[in-house]
């Protein structure tokens, strides 16, 4: 009678060990998702911050361009020579306007030290009174790479 039990029982016991290996890996491998797609949702989230940042800019660049086509507008309207005009344009647009250029030029700021910038090149010819020569997002702050976690080198 030792036989038979001694004899199911081990039967029931690598069954019971199985068992018990598989629920640990599924919970291994749930644990695992769960912590990927607790990154994805952190990344999506720094993405949409991101992208907002960067449409709420263009918003007020745009803004700025239409602040500066009605200065053109009304510089053109009242200015007789070329001279007349340039001058009226310095007078109303002061620090945005780079003479030596003949831009008119404007910075941003955006999220993680980043700019939008900005330069609308003066042109009588155009029905705006310019030509947008620049609308580039650049980075206005140095980056640091984080070194800290020590990696292995090879040696």
């Amino acid at each position: 009678m030792n036989d038979k039990q001694s004899g199911g029982r081990a039967n029931i016991g690598t069954s019971s060990l199985i068992l018990i290996f598989i629920i640990l890996c599924l919970t291994i491998f749930g644990l695992l998702s769960l912590s990927s797609a607790g990154s994805d949702w952190n990344l999506a989230q720094k993405n949409a911050q991101s992208i907002k940042g960067y449409y709420e800019a263009d918003g007020q660049a745009v803004e700025f361009a239409a602040m500066v086509e009605a200065e053109l507008w009304e510089c053109a309207l009242v200015s007789s020579s070329e001279e007349a005009y340039r001058h009226l344009i310095k007078d109303r647009l002061g620090d945005y306007y780079n003479e030596a250029s003949n831009t008119i030029e404007t910075d941003v700021d955006m999220l993680y030290g980043q700019k939008l910038h900005i330069a609308l090149e003066i042109s009588r010819e155009k029905d705006r009174g310019y030509r947008i020569q620049a609308w580039n997002v650049y980075q206005s702050e140095d980056y640091e790479i984080d070194r800290s976690m020590p990696v292995w080198s090879g040696s």
